[in-house]
């Protein structure tokens, strides 16, 4: 019988009414299931059986493995075995926190990434240095002393090869030259 009732229910609501019957859906998940299986008397049996079997597979007892027998697997995968931390409350705390619940985790990355942000928009740099009126003035006399240092040194730089430089290097040869071209040209 449950081979034709879910060849007429569809996949998604199949998989929602299994999750229902699990405890593992959500409010609105419930909700649809529930109208659904008020609707059809066939969905509310198929809802029956997977609860049934959910409470028959919830009261099953977890059984203890031997000891020795999981250190000898351990030991042939090459894996250590389970260590016991020093405060185990502790431990399985955090251990159900980070991995039990995807909620929880994306809850915990979420706070972290807000933090950071939070960080990142609020940190106040030191602030800049600020100068007195008298290191200011005093700055400012040294930046006139040190211009009119380089401007002296290029007005000497600028006579020197007005006077020596392109007279001496420059313009003799070049009158030189043009004598000579005129010369040449005039037929002399």
């Amino acid at each position: 019988m449950q081979e034709k009732s879910s060849n007429k229910i569809d996949e998604k609501l199949l998989d929602k009414i299994i999750a229902v019957a699990y405890s593992d859906a959500g409010l609105y998940d419930r909700m649809v299931v529930w109208i659904n299986a008020m609707r059809d008397p066939e969905i509310k049996e198929l809802l029956d059986e997977y609860k049934l079997t959910a409470s028959s597979v919830h009261s099953l007892e977890e059984k203890k493995y031997p000891e020795a027998n999981l250190k000898s697997v351990y030991h042939k995968i090459g894996q250590r075995g389970k260590s016991n931390p020093a405060v185990p409350f502790i431990h399985s705390f955090i251990h159900s926190f980070n991995f039990s619940k995807p909620l929880v985790s994306s809850a915990a990355v979420g706070l972290i990434i807000v933090a950071i942000v939070s960080v990142l928009l609020f940190y106040n740099p030191p602030p800049e240095q600020k100068y007195s009126k008298a290191e200011i003035e005093f700055a400012q006399k040294q930046l006139g002393e040190s211009l009119a240092i380089v401007n002296k040194v290029f007005h000497q730089t600028r006579k020197k090869i007005d006077a020596e430089v392109i007279t001496k290097y420059v313009s003799k040869p070049l009158n030189k030259g043009l004598n000579l071209i005129n010369d040449y040209l005039i037929g002399g």
